[in-house]
C-alpha cells in the first residue's frame, strides 16, 4: 500500500513537472507591447527566433509618410520604414525555459542590445542589457494578441 502511493504522488509530480514545462514555440504568434504602441510577430527561422515589427499606433511621420528609422546607427539604414523592421533577432531557445543570446532593436532610441526572453504566467518578458551588464537591464512585459485581427493583422 505505501509503495503504490509513493509511485502515485511520483507520477502526479512527474505528470505536474511536463505540463508546467515550457515548448521552445510558445512564443510565436503577436504580441503587444506594454506602452500599446507596437504589435511585434515572433517567428522562427532556422532555429532562431525573431519579431518582426508588424503595427505601429503611429506608423506615420509627421509629412503623412511611413515612419522610418531615422535614429539608427547606421547611416545606410535610416531611411528604410520600422514597420516591417526585425526588432527581435536570432533568439535561441536554451532547452528549458528562455530564449537567449539574442539582440532587441529599440526603434524609438536607434540602440541595440543583448536580451532574452521568458514567458511569466501568459506574458511575455523581454530582458534587454548592454553587452554583458546584464544586471543593468530592463524587463519589459508584452501582451499576446489574442484576436490579432482588432489591428488589420492576420
Amino acid at each position: 500500500m505505501r509503495r503504490s502511493l509513493i509511485i502515485a504522488i511520483a507520477f502526479l509530480f512527474s505528470t505536474v513537472l511536463i505540463v508546467s514545462a515550457q515548448n521552445k514555440d510558445d512564443i510565436l504568434g503577436y504580441w503587444l507591447d506594454e506602452k500599446q504602441e507596437t504589435v511585434v510577430r515572433i517567428y522562427e527561422d532556422n532555429g532562431m527566433y525573431f519579431g518582426k515589427i508588424v503595427w505601429l499606433k503611429d506608423s506615420l511621420d509627421v509629412f503623412g509618410q511611413s515612419r522610418r528609422d531615422i535614429l539608427n546607427d547606421e547611416p545606410e539604414m535610416r531611411s528604410r520604414a520600422v514597420l516591417g523592421t526585425d526588432m527581435l533577432i536570432g533568439f535561441k531557445w536554451d532547452g528549458e525555459d528562455t530564449w537567449r543570446k539574442g539582440e532587441i532593436y529599440y526603434y524609438q532610441t536607434g540602440n541595440d542590445y543583448n536580451g532574452k526572453i521568458y514567458l511569466d504566467e501568459g506574458k511575455l518578458k523581454l530582458k534587454g542589457y548592454f553587452s554583458v551588464l546584464f544586471f543593468l537591464g530592463r524587463t519589459k512585459t508584452w501582451e499576446r494578441l489574442t484576436n490579432p485581427e482588432t489591428y488589420g493583422l492576420k
